[in-house]
């Protein structure tokens, strides 16, 4: 066992692949989906803009009921003036806003006539229609609802114009002033049905520092792999068999010194994520451990068999780099799960890769447990256990 740790070490270009080279990936993948993770599982407000042309009062009220949404990004000035109609409509075109509403000249005079008022809707003609339409039908029922309201306060205002009773000019005047302090909002709570909770989604760094991790940790089948058929080639094992030791201590003193290097990089990964990015290790990072030996050993248990079934050096990195890589994508461990579609995210459920990075995501983001870790843990073992079983009737040392 010691001298497969000592070949190891000097072996620069396996450190490489292990250590290295998935600290540069999780480094550039994080920052580059940085902005992709940043709202993640909460709706983005959608960006409009309003063109106020009447400058009239009803068309102040219409345009600060649609500023006070909380679900509306609106905007109605640029460089600290009054947002013209040729400006919001490159807003538009520059898909800054899904789409304008333009409020017309005459707006008010409409209200006051009794006539009904008319808006204007610059559409960007990207935009999902499922998201616009209703929005759109939303913003018109509110305008209804404040032209409404606009109409009553004009009335009311023009009858207590004409009045000569003091104090009925005033109940008129306490009248409007009522009308202008409505508030068009509405204080929405959401809950979710008995028995279930809003889905927690990752951060940037609890999905490629783990994702990554584990892919990486594959890359240990090829690593070990190569080591065999080289002792094979220059005829280590042919001199390792004429010493009195069985067969099978042979073997785990070949697999033992891998088990434990992915355990150590595994440990080494994650601990740059939570120094280096500060990443969360969950409530109970201890249940990390119970997931950390399982993969290790599938990992080196996959290593074994490819060792069993190659006959040179050549297949091992065709192979082993093949199966590593599109294990690593089915399993959501380069593309995050999040973004995939439905039946990939169901493929990624029986990937050991995705087993895994669920497994590990259930503890740093869901605040899992041991009870949380083992059963992600024992599917990992048993896929260690056929794999080995797999492999070893297969094992020679000498060919």
């Amino acid at each position: 066992m010691r001298k497969e740790l000592l070949v190891l070490l000097r072996d620069r270009g396996s450190l490489i692949t292990l250590f290295l080279s998935p600290v540069l990936f999780m480094t550039v993948m994080s920052f580059a989906l940085g902005n992709s993770f940043a709202d993640l599982g909460s709706p983005g407000k959608l960006s409009i803009s309003i063109v106020d042309e009447d400058h009239s009062p009803a068309a102040g009220a219409v345009a600060t009921a649609l500023a006070g949404s909380g679900e509306l990004k609106v905007t109605s000035t640029q460089d600290g003036a009054p947002l013209s109609a040729a400006q919001a409509q490159e807003r538009v075109k520059a898909k800054t806003d899904s789409f304008s509403v333009v409020i017309p000249a005459g707006f008010q005079q409409r209200i006051a006539d009794g006539a009904v008022p008319e808006v204007g809707y610059v559409v960007d003609p990207s935009s999902s229609r499922q998201v616009v339409d209703p929005v759109q039908s939303a913003i018109s029922s509110l305008i209804v609802t404040v032209t409404s309201q606009a109409g009553t306060r004009l009335a009311l205002t023009k009858l207590g114009d004409g009045q000569s009773d003091p104090a009925l000019r005033a109940a008129l005047q306490a009248q409007v002033a009522a009308l202008d302090a409505t508030t068009h909002q509405v204080n929405a709570k959401v809950s979710f049905p008995d028995g279930e909770g809003a889905i927690k989604y990752p951060s940037v760094y609890q999905q490629e520092v783990p994702g990554y991790t584990v892919m990486y940790v594959f890359f240990i089948v090829t690593v070990m792999a190569s080591s065999i058929m080289v002792e094979r080639r220059e005829g280590t094992f042919r001199r390792l068999l004429s010493a009195p030791l069985p067969r099978w201590q042979l073997l785990l003193g070949k697999v033992a010194p891998y088990l434990l290097v992915a355990v150590v990089q595994v440990g080494i990964l994650l601990g740059f994520g939570r120094f280096v990015f500060g990443m969360d290790l969950g409530v109970h990072p201890l249940a990390l451990l119970p997931i950390t030996l399982a993969l290790a050993a599938c990992a080196v248990s996959l290593g074994l068999l490819l060792a069993s079934i190659a006959r040179s050096e050549a297949q091992v990195t065709g192979i082993g780099t093949a199966v590593v890589l599109v294990l690593a994508a089915l399993g959501g461990c380069m593309v995050p799960g999040v973004f995939m579609p439905d039946f990939m995210r169901t493929v990624s459920e029986f990937v050991p890769q995705g087993i895994a990075l669920n497994a590990y995501q259930d503890i740093l983001v869901r605040g899992g447990s041991l009870d949380a870790a083992l059963p992600g843990a024992g599917i990992l073992l048993a896929v260690a256990v056929v794999l080995f079983a797999l492999a070893v009737p297969r094992f020679r040392f000498v060919r």
